[in-house]
């Protein structure tokens, strides 16, 4: 299979990378700053290890031109992909605040988060969903995060769970155009918590390694996982129901 990963330099991204390629798939990594080998060094010794099977592609979520401009590249190379993985998302809050998390609010950070972690989703599925349309098998994983849950208790992560909560409604309404308009194409579309992680931007209350989310995320896009109910599409790493 040949999938796509977002935000694929570090973290999540990078291990959907690693353990893509370790199962024999094509891989296409999609980072910002391709430029820097500092930012894609692990990328490109993946790509010594595993010649022919992984493309880094320059892309930035939030720019359309850049969105476009890689989505032509894969039609001109591969004509279509088997998996998507909207990994790429920002998170500038810490798990405690200072000061008033209202009056204090950063609006920039506020409206970054929102970009990134929602628009930017939506921009990458809507140059490449024709890709996945191209599949015989096509899934989408959209990874946002328990802290989307509407829930009356707690305030943490203002504009992260704002923005993850946003990012799990677009993804129920994509489902929902595909299963009304889409009858004749069969694609898995799913909302994914992928646990807490001991990455840069989870390190604060991490539980797991990220490479343990991968390898469950793989699990459940080669069907090793079955997800009893379709319609409950927001689950975990593990493929187990979560509220939202």
């Amino acid at each position: 299979m040949i999938g796509l990963v977002t935000g694929a330099n570090r973290g999540l991204g990078y291990e959907m990378i690693k353990e893509g390629l370790r199962r024999g798939h094509t891989m296409l990594a999609a980072c910002r700053n391709t430029w820097d080998e500092t930012s894609v060094g692990g990328l490109l010794k993946l790509k010594e290890q595993y010649p022919g099977s992984l493309r880094i592609l320059e892309m930035d979520v939030t720019d359309r031109e850049m969105a476009e401009k890689a989505a032509l590249q894969v039609q001109q190379e591969f004509g279509h992909i088997d998996f998507l993985v909207n990994n790429a998302g920002v998170l500038f809050e810490k798990m405690v605040m200072p000061g008033d998390a209202i009056a204090d609010l950063d609006v920039e950070k506020f409206r970054k988060t929102l970009d990134v972690n929602v628009t930017g989703t939506a921009i990458v599925l809507k140059y490449f969903i024709r890709l996945l349309y191209a599949s015989e098998d096509a899934c989408i994983m959209n990874i946002t995060s328990e802290a989307g849950h509407l829930s009356p208790q707690g305030y943490n992560y203002l504009a992260y769970s704002v923005s993850k909560h946003a990012a799990n409604m677009y993804t129920q309404k994509v489902r929902n155009y595909l299963a009304e308009e889409q009858t004749d194409r069969h694609m898995r579309i799913y909302m994914i918590h992928p646990g807490r992680m001991d990455t840069i931007m989870g390190k604060e209350n991490a539980q797991i390694p990220p490479s343990e989310s991968a390898a469950g995320l793989y699990d459940i896009l080669d069907r090793k996982k079955q997800i009893p109910d379709m319609d409950v599409p927001f689950i975990n790493y593990r493929g187990e129901p979560m509220p939202y």
